[in-house]
Order: structure tokens, then sequence, then C-alpha cells
């Protein structure tokens, strides 16, 4: 049955790609036949195949050395609330015990990037996807660079070229950014769903992976490409005048990070509490409503069509729509509350079809990282905005239901 769900979901997020479509007659549909391939290959190699899920686990295990690493300096600084909850006995505190890790993170990036490390393991990932997906060198580069960096990050790297993209490569990056997660804040999901899947880091990285080829495919449907094709593919990686620099830039950049998400989760948590509580005060019944409730009810066909069960298909949809209207940070939190409601195979789904930013705070984002390099491109980026997180959340959808058919 999954299978039948697996074709149908997939059917309908190529349909609704088509149907909005800024020139049908310009698809190139062997270059989308391409990417459909490649992703479903992806997903079979990346989900099925031993070998590459014991290099996951080898991820898990340097995640655990990080986590660990970390933990000692946390709790030399925060004292015993930085303690796993097993020895603080003051339960899972998300600021203590999981967003310090983002600090050690972002500053090993740094110093990778400024060693040239990761610069070079991202230009194999580039060569191989200029040649197996028929797009730009620059392109190529990029959305290879958003495999590490992400939404945010990934014009920087190749901010001297990103004039020069076409309106449809830009819209490309544009999707791959919000389809996918970075990789400064992959250690820290995989820490809030340790609890539901024995390797979530590798559920993570396998999904961003497979989303490279499917946005690809999603957003050349949607915006076909009708220029020559940039292909620059030099840039400059890391500013850092010495390994120290890099060490400074990479632990600033992760605070920042840590004080954003920080500041997003008190305020987006808040105000939809508070909401809840003026619904329930308007319209007060023995089964309260609740935003989560409604999206739930709305996002319900659609969970149910990518294979989710009829019983768990509202559990599921509430999760969707949270995601789309909030974040995926606060839709996995809740995945893990819920999680023994919900079916081993409905926990990975969902793991899948909410690892990415394709939320509508990701426009704010988007305008104002892509406005401040490209100023002279600012309206074209709002125009496209809401276009990408529709063609984000369709990427998801569509690996979340290959990733059922394969389980």
């Amino acid at each position: 049955m999954q299978y039948f769900h697996c074709i149908l979901t997939i059917s309908l997020t190529l349909l609704i790609a088509f149907l909005i479509s800024k020139d049908r007659k310009k698809i190139k549909y062997k270059t989308v036949a391409l990417g459909l391939f490649f992703q479903l290959l992806f997903a079979v190699i990346l989900f099925k195949i031993p070998a590459i899920s014991n290099i996951f686990f080898g991820f898990n295990t340097v995640l655990e050395a990080i986590s660990k690493s970390t933990t000692h300096a946390t709790t030399f600084v925060f004292g015993g609330l930085a303690n796993p909850p097993e020895q603080s006995g003051l339960g899972y505190i998300l600021a203590f015990q999981g967003f310090p890790v983002l600090i050690t993170i972002s500053a090993l990036s740094s110093v990778l990037t400024y060693w040239k490390i990761l610069p070079f393991i991202i230009n194999i990932f580039s060569m191989i996807f200029r040649k197996i997906l028929n797009i730009g060198g620059t392109l190529g580069f990029a959305v290879s660079a958003n495999i590490f960096s992400g939404m945010s990050e990934t014009p920087l790297v190749i901010n001297t070229y990103l004039k020069r993209l076409t309106h449809s490569e830009i819209f490309s990056l544009m999707v791959c950014g919000t389809s996918a997660v970075a990789s400064s804040v992959m250690v820290l999901y995989s820490m809030i769903l340790k609890p539901i899947a024995e390797n979530p880091l590798g559920h993570i990285i396998t999904s961003v992976l497979i989303s490279i080829p499917a946005s690809l495919v999603i957003s050349r449907i949607m915006i076909p490409e009708t220029d020559e094709v940039s292909e620059g593919k030099d840039s400059n990686y890391s500013q850092a005048k010495n390994t120290l620099d890099a060490l400074y830039t990479g632990i600033i950049d992760g605070g920042k990070v840590i004080v954003t998400i920080l500041a997003m989760l008190i305020g987006f948590i808040a105000l939809i509490d508070l909401l809840n509580q003026i619904i329930i005060a308007i319209n007060p019944t023995e089964y309260d409503i609740t935003i989560q409730k409604v999206l739930g009810w709305i996002m319900y066909p659609v969970a149910w069509i990518i294979g989710i069960p009829s019983n768990e298909a509202g559990i599921a949809g509430s999760l969707l729509g949270t995601k789309l209207i909030l974040n995926e940070i606060i839709s996995f939190q809740e995945l893990v509350r819920i999680s023994a409601e919900l079916s081993f195979k409905t926990k990975i789904m969902m793991i899948y079809a909410l690892c990415s930013f394709a939320n509508l705070g990701s426009i704010g984002v988007m305008i104002g990282v892509y406005g401040t390099l490209i100023p002279e491109r600012k309206s074209e980026v709002i125009k496209l905005g809401f276009k990408a997180i529709l063609a984000g959340t369709l990427v998801n959808l569509s690996i979340a239901s290959i990733i059922g058919a394969l389980i």
C-alpha cells in the first residue's frame, strides 16, 4: 500500500509544480527525469545499503565525542544545569544541554573551512552534481555547499558569483535551502530526536542529501531555466587570517545562532500559547480547540497521501502544520513528546517530512540574506519567497513518502 502512496505523492508534487510553473513550454523533462531517478537512487543507496548506514553510525560516534566534550565545558560554566537528565534529575534542559554543542560544531566547521578540508569535500560533491544533474558549475557548487552550510550561509559561500545566477538558479538555490537544514543544527536535531530513533543523525544527513536532486526537480519545473547558466566555481570560503581567527569567528557565530534560536523559540511558543488561550476563552467547549488541532485537520489528507495510517494522520498533520507555520525545532520536540502515540514507521517518516527550513519565517531570512548581498535583486527574491517554501514542503513530503516505502 505504501508504494501506492509513494507514487501518488510524487505524482501530485510534480503536478502541483507543473500547474504553477512560470513557463511550462520551457520545462526540460530530461533534466526532471534525471533528477527524479537520482532522488530515488539516493534514497535506496543511503537508506538500504548497510555499508552506508555504518558510515552514518560512525557520524554518531563522532557526535557522541563532540557532545561529551561540550558537556564537560558547559558544566564548567553552568554547573549541574548542564548535566544529562539522568545525572541532574532536572529533566532535559534544551538551553543548557542541547544548544551549547552548536558552538563546538560552528568552531570546528570554521577551522576545517580555513584549513580547506570542507572546501575540498564540497568541490567533490559539486563535480558529482554538475555531471549527473546537468546544472551549471556555480549552482552545482552552491547546492553542494548547502550540505554543510545552510539557507543563510550558502549565499555567502558564493557571494562573488551570486549576482551572476540566472532567475532559475536563484530559485533553485532558495529551494535547496528551504528543503534542507544546516550542518550547524543537525547535531541539535539529532540530540532532540535521540529518544525516538536509533541513528537520528544518519536520517538527517540522508534527508539533506536526497533533498538536492529532489529540490532541483521541483524548482526546475516551477521556474524552468531559460538563460545561459553560470559556470564560476571558485569562491572565498574563509576570510580568517589564521587558525585562531577562524576558531574565534566560529565560536562567535555559534553563539549568535544560539541566541537567535532561543529568542525564536520563546517568542513563537509564547505567542502560540497565547492564541490558544484566546481561542479557548472565545469558544470554550468540552474539547478545547487549539491551533495545533486546526492544523491537524487541515493537513490530515496530506499526511494520509504520503502514507501515514489514517488513525495517525491527524497527529502527523498537526506536526506538519506546526512546522510550516512555526519551525522544525518545535515540531521535532512535539514529535518526541507524542511519540508513544505513533508507530515506528510513522515516526521515521515524520523525521524526514519535518527535516527542513520550509516554514513561513524562512521567507524573512531569505529576503534579509539575499537583500543584503544582492540588493538589486531583492524584489526578485521577495516574489520567489512563498514559492520556495511551497517547493521545499513538496520536496520534504516526497522524500518522506519514499522513505516510507523503503522501511
